[in-house]
């Protein structure tokens, strides 16, 4: 495991976890659970809010696990039939029951099989006579490289884009969903951006809106050149500069009237940073002390434990909720503005904070307010390690799967199930950037200068000295005798947070495995 993981060891001793997450003795469950939000098989009733898109909402009740209807969403494939209804009991589909593994899972996998074959799920419900059959279109399967080369999944790009699209009310928080239309790489999307960012004359002060709306008003204007939105992304540097306090922002903007964070909001301000720098490569006037006095305050936090919730110290712990993935798109901003930013300090700081996001996973869907904002930035910033770190990577991807199969809707939107007030459209319009970041379409994903971008010399050293740099390495501590450890085996079933914590709090001998984690 990285090194970095041992900065949360003061936390796992006095997390105090549930025995059930870390003992694994089960009647249902045939191994160990990927995700701490794994149901549990004693509670009476839980929710899995969305079948994808199947349009039904499904309560797991005892015995562990029977299927109980608890809504049916109107438009959907299910409301279509006409045969649901509240409180119904699902005896099986497809002649299937849950068992075994983790019930969410098993859902995914029903509509992955039938997406890639006929497109049908056959529900046998208690005390109605015949079968009802659900229709879903048919995508194709997934291929072993997806996001990339993959047909299916270009289609549940190409739906949600159009979903985005198709009404500005559905641009999302901030405009968040603009993000990911300029991400897609597809013109059409783009000259859509274009309209949007040609009247986006009049800013916000929220930090949440500045850093949402302004990554893709710089995206775009570094990928076409239109010198009309020049003047809105000034307009947009200007009210972030404004808002800016001790060198970050507080959700809403200027000084705070609540004490909380210490008057930060990292959540929202980090993302006001990664505009900032990218206006900077757009050739907007942002000044130095605002730009490099944020620059360095996120910084210090890139590789020594979590991108915290306000002005305070790093966190310790494994859950960040999706803070650490978003700073490690503002280190992509700043390692693509500096001459020869590849070999900077910045990239190190992106590539540490992105590949956090492989152990962080286990804890999936915790954070404050409901940890689906989390879930967005974990699994776009995974993306940026698609090819230095492949089979962590594509473990992360495929792990993660069933979790995208059940928030997509069925009109080609999406939630982010289990997100609390986040699994919701205004939110889930970027959960869809996992499946564009390795496609490498933006700066900050990996795409080269532009002819529009002019480049910036940020400091070499922007905190710390040198041997602070240490933080910022992939390579891992040396063990006792000096030899070095292989982690690019590392799966998310041996290596993450949860099999971390078993190994931890388990057997009292310390073992070679124990050590090298």
């Amino acid at each position: 495991m990285m090194k970095f993981i041992s900065l949360s060891l003061a936390a796992v001793m006095t997390a105090g976890l549930a025995s059930s997450l870390l003992a694994e003795d089960s009647r249902f469950y045939k191994g160990n659970a990927l995700f701490s939000t794994r149901p549990s098989e004693t509670k009476s009733i839980q929710n899995v809010k969305r079948f994808g898109p199947v349009g039904l909402s499904i309560d797991l009740v005892q015995p562990a696990f029977v299927m109980k209807v608890a809504g049916v969403e109107e438009g959907s494939p299910a409301d279509k039939t006409g045969k649901f209804k509240k409180g119904q009991i699902i005896e099986s589909i497809n002649g299937e029951v849950l068992k075994d593994i983790d019930p969410r899972m098993q859902m995914a996998g029903w509509i992955e099989k039938a997406e890639a074959t006929d497109g049908k799920l056959a529900f046998k419900i208690k005390g109605v006579a015949e079968t009802v059959v659900v229709e879903l279109p048919v995508l194709g399967a997934y291929s072993k490289s997806w996001p990339l080369d993959c047909p299916k999944s270009d289609k549940i790009v190409r739906n949600l884009a159009n979903y985005i699209a198709a009404d500005p009310e559905h641009y999302g928080l901030g405009n968040l969903g603009m993000f990911f239309l300029i991400s897609t790489g597809n013109p059409e999307d783009t000259k859509v951006v274009g309209e949007w960012a040609r009247k986006a004359s009049n800013p916000s002060g929220y930090a949440w809106f500045l850093g949402f709306g302004g990554i893709p008003l710089c995206e775009y204007y570094l990928r076409t050149g239109d010198k009309e939105v020049l003047p809105n992304i000034q307009k947009w540097v200007d009210a972030a500069v404004k808002g800016q306090y001790n060198d970050a922002w507080a959700g809403r903007g200027g000084v705070p009237g609540l004490t909380y964070g210490m008057g930060h909001l990292n959540a929202a301000g980090t993302s006001v940073v990664t505009f900032m720098l990218l206006a900077k490569e757009c050739g907007a006037n942002v000044p130095d002390r605002a730009l490099l006095g944020a620059l360095r305050h996120f910084y210090r936090y890139a590789g020594r434990g979590g991108n915290p919730y306000g002005d305070g110290r790093p966190e310790v712990g494994f859950v960040d909720n999706g803070k650490d993935g978003n700073l490690a798109f503002t280190m992509a901003a700043a390692a693509s503005l500096t001459p020869d930013g590849e070999k900077s300090v910045y990239a190190k700081a992106r590539d540490v904070c992105a590949t956090k996001s492989f152990y962080s996973t286990s804890f999936m869907l915790h954070g404050h307010t409901g940890g689906g904002i989390g879930e967005i930035w974990r699994s776009a910033s995974m993306g940026l390690m698609r090819e230095k770190r492949p089979a962590q990577y594509r473990d992360f991807m495929d792990n993660r799967r069933w979790h995208y199969e059940l928030s997509r809707r069925y009109d080609g939107s999406f939630g982010i199930l289990g997100g609390g007030g986040y699994d919701v459209e205004k939110w889930g319009v970027a959960y869809g950037l996992c499946y564009t970041v390795p496609r490498k379409t933006l700066r900050i994903t990996g795409a080269p200068p532009t002819k529009f971008s002019k480049p910036y010399e940020l400091p070499k050293q922007p905190w710390g000295v040198e041997a602070d740099n240490e933080f910022l390495s992939l390579k891992p501590v040396p063990m006792p005798d000096g030899s070095m450890i292989d982690i690019s085996k590392e799966t998310l079933a041996e290596d993450a947070s949860i099999p971390f914590l078993r190994k931890f709090h388990g057997p009292k001998e310390i073992s070679d495995d124990l050590i090298r984690h």
